[in-house]
């Protein structure tokens, strides 16, 4: 790889390309690719695939099974929705769970979080944890963001950059670019469409900015340094 990579923190589709690094969330018990130098995995249970205790513990087991590959390197995504008509204790539950083994095993940690940002903000304080929290697909307001900021979190930003929504690109145009990274999550077009908007969005050159970004993943995936080329 000869020049700076884009990188997609989080996505779902299997799609790849020779400019972009990709971090694929699966689920636990998936399978995925064997490593190409680019194609890394995060692995965690969902909020929306919360089942029983003995469900969600073999899940948690098959978590931390998944951590003995190389190229799985973020748990999650983890989290709590509180739009989602499961046991919102038992996610909880779980949440914390995964968020403990990403601490234990020195793994960022990746977060779904719907209407439930002060539960998060309540355990990172109470766990303190060394590890990173990526805020996924993040759409919080300044006064949120500076919270979080104040405790080290991360950000990443989709496609909700072309949306109407003024508190996300307020929290956006807010924060350092030393703690943003973007995503495509679910959508079809190429990270580098969400890049774009990005710099437009910052007012900065592209290639700065996707240099930022690789010194970003750079810093907390710690054992990509002579893996990747």
């Amino acid at each position: 790889m000869n020049s700076i990579p884009y990188i997609d923190i989080h996505t779902h589709s299997s799609r790849s390309g020779k400019d972009t690094i990709t971090v694929t969330n699966i689920y636990p018990g998936d399978g995925f690719a064997a490593f190409t130098g680019q194609n890394f995995y995060s692995v965690g249970l969902h909020p929306w695939h919360i089942g029983t205790a003995e469900e969600n513990n073999e899940a948690l087991r098959m978590v931390e099974s998944a951590l003995e590959f190389d190229h799985v390197i973020f748990v999650g995504e983890a989290g709590l929705d509180k739009l989602k008509e499961n046991d919102f204790a038992e996610q909880q539950r779980v949440f914390e769970a995964q968020a403990f083994i990403a601490e234990e095993y020195n793994y960022p940690l990746v977060v779904h979080c719907v209407k439930a940002c002060n539960e998060v903000i309540e355990l990172r304080k109470k766990m303190k944890p060394a590890m990173p929290w990526i805020m996924h697909s993040y759409s919080g307001s300044i006064e949120m963001t500076q919270q979080m900021l104040d405790l080290g979190f991360l950000f990443s930003f989709g496609m909700n950059l072309f949306s109407n929504n003024a508190k996300t690109i307020e929290s956006f145009l807010f924060l350092p670019l030393n703690k943003i990274f973007f995503e495509t999550d679910e959508a079809d077009s190429p990270v580098e469409t969400i890049y774009k908007k990005g710099a437009e969005l910052k007012q900065v050159p592209l290639e700065e900015l996707k240099y930022m970004i690789w010194k970003n993943f750079n810093r907390i995936e710690k054992s990509l340094t002579g893996r990747v080329r």
